[in-house]
């Protein structure tokens, strides 16, 4: 867990992080010179890399593999480089170091920082692995291409509104690797690339996601159903055929029990108390069915009846999942009517 000292820190230097003034190795000198410490721990790590990521231009920070693509040191490697100026300790087996260096693979010194020990942590994991820097900075070395074209997915992800281990998540399971042969002038054997096409495809799952606000399971399962209706049938589906209900009044019904069950279960899920739930909905459930045609009233008064209660929850995807089902079951305006034309 990050230390009160660093959250201090952190607070004290949101300005200039904000102004792209203040670099990660300000932060971590400060730190680690306060503390006393020979470097970060791995909650310490995120928590730095996280507050220059949300907080420092994009022409200062570009936070895709935790590096910031060389545009200046992560917090690892701004302890490892300030670990470096300090006075090299006893490199004789420290206690623990054996049981250590038997988990990491290799033999360690004793000594190494935390940046040092992530590093070696990272050649079997995470995204630093999957997509190494090459030996270059040149943007010929198929590695960097690599590397740079998904940090350049991994933005677009987030600027899209994708959660941060949604966009973790994409890249790790979606991304696959293809052979490319190698050019007649290239000596070199042929070239694994990235292919990005799967991943694409579940980013824009995600990104329509976030733009309707289902920031749950339930949301987020209600919402592939809608889209998949969307994508199979004609409008003829939604404006004459009432989504397969008997009439529009069976249709609007259904929303209407729809989303009172999705939120019902949502709240559940939220963790607040099956009795405290069920007593809002007993209410609700006792006008409810003066509104039962009329989804958007009901929503606001379950809304406000939650809100009553203290309770934290976001209502935005039920709006707009409604507002999506209504707009595509109204047929469009006859054109050219009085004359009798359509």
């Amino acid at each position: 867990m990050a230390t009160k000292q660093l959250f201090q820190i952190l607070l004290k230097n949101r300005d200039g992080i904000k102004q792209g003034i203040t670099k990660v190795q300000d932060i971590v000198t400060e730190y680690l010179s306060t503390t006393g410490s020979r470097g970060l721990s791995e909650s310490e790590r995120f928590t730095i890399n996280k507050e220059f990521s949300e907080l420092a231009p994009s022409n200062v920070v570009n936070d895709v593999f935790g590096d910031f693509q060389g545009l200046q040191d992560d917090a690892a490697d701004a302890a490892t480089a300030y670990g470096k100026t300090l006075k090299a300790g006893d490199s004789t087996t420290t206690p623990g170091t054996d049981k250590v260096s038997e988990q990491m693979g290799t033999k360690l010194r004793g000594d190494e920082t935390f940046g040092e020990l992530m590093a070696m942590k990272e050649t079997d994991q995470g995204l630093g692995s999957l997509f190494p820097k090459g030996e270059t900075d040149s943007i010929f070395n198929q590695k960097n291409s690599n590397r740079a074209e998904v940090a350049a997915f991994m933005k677009a992800m987030r600027e899209a509104g994708i959660k941060n281990e949604d966009v973790m998540s994409v890249v790790k399971d979606k991304t696959n690797f293809k052979r490319q042969p190698a050019y007649e002038f290239d000596s070199n054997r042929p070239k694994e690339v990235v292919d990005l096409a799967e991943g694409k495809r579940a980013a824009t799952t995600l990104a329509r996601a976030a733009d309707m606000g289902a920031d749950t399971k339930i949301k987020q399962e209600l919402l592939g159903t809608l889209d998949e209706d969307i994508a199979t049938n004609s409008p003829r589906f939604f404006q004459e055929e009432y989504m397969g209900y008997d009439s529009m009044g069976n249709l609007l019904e259904n929303i209407t029990t729809t989303v009172n069950n999705g939120i019902y279960d949502d709240l559940i899920e939220q963790g607040v108390p099956e009795d405290k739930v069920s007593s809002i909905f007993r209410y609700i459930a006792s006008v409810r069915d003066n509104k039962k045609y009329d989804p958007k009233a009901v929503l606001r008064k379950i809304a406000d009846d939650v809100e009553m209660e203290d309770i934290k929850y976001d209502t935005t995807f039920w709006d707009n999942y409604i507002d999506e089902i209504l707009t595509r079951i109204q047929k469009p305006e006859p054109r050219f009517a009085a004359g009798g034309l359509v």
